[in-house]
């Protein structure tokens, strides 16, 4: 049985390392296609239940003798090999699904956009409109071709049966670890503790957009004008493209670290035709080779998503390449999802504000508040996504889900959404879950570095030291074990929504 698990570990680098390879080049728009079933059928131990049997089997074993390190590479492995037995299941269906993507061609007053230029535009439209017409296009779009997205999804399912588990959350539960049930429980709570906050500002960020905008029930705010105000428009004078970038280089600089992390970092910010709204990290090599794929813009949200890549291929960059291949590799994702916040946060800082960007008081304390509010609107919406996400995994992606999916949003986010993205709008492998695991463990790291390097943490360089410490770990910490070690408390979702509330409340 230790047969396919060696194969496994012998050639599990190379595969990251094309699978990464792939997505970058999907994502950077230099290929239109994502050819990943041809990938999966040159490694089949890696997608195979006998693998995952045999995973089983060591860790057992591993588990007899007390050794904690042979424990947690095996229960990396066995959580990558479901994770590849899903994707491989899901891999014709996700090439139909970038095919689809890349020849759509989606109609919109007098032009015609792909699903990829109507999704850039949206939020950045300033006619409400024309947004209007532009979610309708794409919301229609994503429902009348559902077909190939719902393929995907059932991989899900499939998954699960294939292993032997009950259904898939009680699999992705058994190889994570994650409690679901506490964590829905811990989501439910948030949205209760954060929802006056959230809809006073809420009310206040959508006249800034539109006089006449109020938030559902009593008004017609649909989701195009929340993802509207989240730009916050009024604010692109102060977070120019040509002033950001320098500013985060400085920064680092200060940090003592750099943007490229002495060449194991490249940074992609050339403008692309098909590249990726959204900036995104593509560990290709860890920690040699970690690519960073922007798109050259502006904007706070521009900001916050380059601060938040940036926290990850600098996580990446660090880790340390004396480790198991497992631990350089794999990992908790909540881990470093929680990294990647630390550096967006930043925005939560006045001083950081005024020193790196040059902002005057009134304006960064303004800037503040409106991080917060993102920060907090994205929360809520991962907080509703867990429970529709959980459902979708066990009941399959029939048209039902659209109802619950409209219907957690709209009470969640106080807008009215397009109920067509209710199978574009999820995260494989319950992914939400590490988002709202992140989040809690960064306000747990932010607490520890603010209590041990002050409120200014960010331009000590010892701080950047002990966080490098962390980074060189890899996947050697779980977000439970990493925040009782620096905190000496377990995650709490609803103090990272708390926190956001009391920045609001200022």
């Amino acid at each position: 049985m230790d047969r396919p698990l060696h194969s496994v570990r012998t050639r599990l680098d190379d595969f990251l390392a094309e699978l990464a390879t792939l997505h970058y080049r999907h994502g950077a728009g230099l290929s239109p296609t994502l050819p990943v079933s041809s990938l999966y059928a040159s490694f089949p131990e890696l997608s195979s239940p006998d693998t995952f049997a045999a995973a089983n089997e060591a860790l057992a074993k591993a588990r007899t003798k007390d050794d904690p390190l042979a424990v947690r590479r095996l229960q990396l492995l066995r959580e990558l090999v479901a994770t590849q037995v899903e994707e491989a299941l899901g891999a014709r269906p996700a090439e139909a699904v970038a095919t689809l993507e890349a020849q759509s061609q989606l109609p919109v007053d007098d032009r015609t956009l792909s699903l990829a230029e109507a999704l850039d535009e949206l939020p950045r439209e300033s006619h409400r409109d024309r947004r209007t017409l532009l979610e309708r296009a794409v919301g229609n779009f994503l429902w009348e071709r559902r077909g190939p997205y719902g393929d995907r999804r059932e991989a899900a399912l499939i998954t699960a049966e294939r292993l032997g588990a009950k259904d898939y959350p009680s699999l992705r539960e058994d190889i994570t670890g994650i409690a679901y049930g506490k964590l829905v429980e811990a989501a439910a709570e948030t949205l209760r503790r954060t929802e006056d906050a959230y809809r006073d500002v809420l009310g206040y960020v959508l006249k800034k957009v539109d006089p006449q905008l109020r938030p559902f029930p009593a008004g017609e705010a649909r989701r195009h004008d929340l993802q509207h105000a989240l730009q916050a428009p009024w604010m692109f004078p102060f977070f120019r493209r040509e002033d950001t970038f320098p500013a985060v280089t400085r920064w680092l600089g200060e940090w003592d670290l750099t943007p490229n992390a002495n060449g194991r970092i490249r940074i992609d910010d050339e403008a692309r035709p098909g590249k990726a709204p959204r900036p995104f990290v593509a560990s290709v090599r860890v920690p040699d080779e970690v690519r960073l794929v922007i798109q050259p813009r502006g904007g706070m949200d521009a900001l916050a998503g380059f601060l938040h890549e940036m926290g990850h291929a600098q996580h990446r960059a660090h880790v340390s390449e004396t480790l198991p291949m497992e631990l350089r590799r794999l990992g908790d994702a909540s881990v470093t999802e929680a990294y990647a916040a630390l550096f967006e946060r930043l925005l939560l800082s006045p001083s950081w504000l005024k020193r790196y960007l040059d902002l005057p008081t009134v304006t960064a304390r303004d800037t503040v508040r409106l991080a917060a509010f993102q920060a907090l609107a994205v929360l809520r919406r991962h907080c509703a996504k867990l429970s529709y996400e959980l459902s979708l995994s066990r009941r399959g992606p029939s048209a039902e889900r659209a109802d619950e999916y409209a219907d957690g949003q709209r009470q969640a986010l106080f807008v009215e959404p397009h109920p067509g993205f209710f199978l574009h709008d999820v995260d494989p492998q319950l992914y939400t879950a590490h988002y709202l695991r992140a989040w809690a463990l960064e306000t747990r790291l932010t607490a520890r570095l603010t209590e041990r390097f002050n409120e200014d943490y960010w331009r000590n360089p010892a701080a950047a030291a002990w966080l490098r410490g962390l980074f060189a770990r890899g996947g050697t910490d779980d977000a439970e074990g990493l925040a009782t070690e620096v905190s000496g408390t377990p995650l709490a979702v609803p103090e990272a929504g708390e926190r956001l509330v009391a920045i609001l409340n200022r």
